[in-house]
Parts: C-alpha cells; structure tokens; sequence
C-alpha cells in the first residue's frame, strides 16, 4: 500500500500545508492549505502506471514524490499563493 506525502513549508511568510495522495480511481490528488483553507488542487492521473507490465508501488510512491515537489516548487516560485485579503475599514 503506497502512502501519500504531506508537507508544512513557509514562503514569504505563509505556512502553507501540502497533501498528496493516491486514489482508487488511479488519480493522484494534491491539495494545497493554508490556514486550513484549500487554496489549489491539483490532479493527475497514475493510469499509465497500472496498465505497465511492470507496475510497482515504487514507480507509483515516486510518481507521487514528482508531483509532491512539483506543487512546492510553483509554491516557492510564486505561482500558487493564496487570495489576497480584502481591505479591513479603519
């Protein structure tokens, strides 16, 4: 049984919470949080994996592992940030 990866990294003062894992449906699921608010989700699909003869739970933990760093890469690069906040009236 292949686990996700759930990882607590901070970048320009946020601390945001990233979560990948696989599901029944051979999709692969990351979520992004911030201040437990989903911010980006993103999806892929592992199907190419099982239909492989040489399907592993390796392969499978690594293609999970890519899409895991690949989500906190576009964190650290800026491309995926929360909301800005309204203006709170003085």
């Amino acid at each position: 049984m292949v686990m996700g990866f759930n990882t607590d990294i901070k970048h320009e003062g946020v601390v945001y919470h990233i979560q990948t894992e696989p599901r029944k449906d051979a999709g692969i699921d990351t979520t992004v949080y911030t201040k437990g608010a989903v911010i980006h989700k993103f999806k892929s699909s592992y199907q190419d994996l099982l239909d492989a003869p040489d399907f592993s739970d390796e392969k499978l933990k690594r293609r999970l592992e890519e899409q895991h760093r690949l989500i906190i890469s576009r964190i650290r690069g800026g491309e995926i940030k929360p909301a800005p906040q309204p203006s709170q009236p003085a």
